[in-house]
């Protein structure tokens, strides 16, 4: 049997990392959300998903390479955009553990491999370490598929 046929039988989660991309960079991560939003409405949940991490990432990046933003700008934009699109797509991402994952580890494997365009890793290299490392927190603090399940239960959401 081959290496990759074995591990997409036996490793579902790795399975379906391989499947999504976040497909072509947006002008800035504000339009990854809206890119986000579409394909959530055209039933491409996961890759939704990994859109909308995406745009996290480079939202984060840009609100930490400029501290200074005035907290109607980009800090509301940023809140809003999590609350209107994310929210959703979050919820429907928890509803099953290996979706969640492989959406978030699709938007880490963007963010470790490419350079947001308006901030370049040459230069803000720390940054984009601080970001990468919570986000791998925030994968590797995702429940069990039992204790995910029972936490959604007990919230009133749905399991998939």
């Amino acid at each position: 049997m081959r290496p990759l046929i074995f591990l997409a039988i036996f490793w579902p989660t790795l399975a379906l990392a391989q499947e999504i991309k976040p497909g072509p960079i947006t002008p800035d991560a504000w339009d990854d959300y809206a890119r986000a939003a579409e394909l959530f409405n055209a039933g491409k949940r996961v890759q939704a998903g990994c859109v909308m991490y995406r745009g996290q990432f480079r939202a984060r990046l840009l609100l930490l390479a400029n501290p200074g933003q005035a907290p109607d700008g980009g800090p509301a934009l940023f809140a809003s955009l999590n609350e209107t699109v994310a929210r959703p797509i979050n919820q429907w991402l928890g509803g099953d553990r290996d979706d969640w994952i492989a959406a978030m580890q699709c938007a880490r494997n963007w963010a470790a491999e490419n350079d947001d365009p308006d901030y370049p890793r040459r230069r803000y290299g720390a940054i984009y370490a601080d970001i990468l490392a919570g986000l791998d927190e925030l994968i590797a603090a995702i429940p069990s598929r039992r204790e995910l399940r029972a936490q959604r239960r007990a919230s009133g959401l749905p399991n998939r």
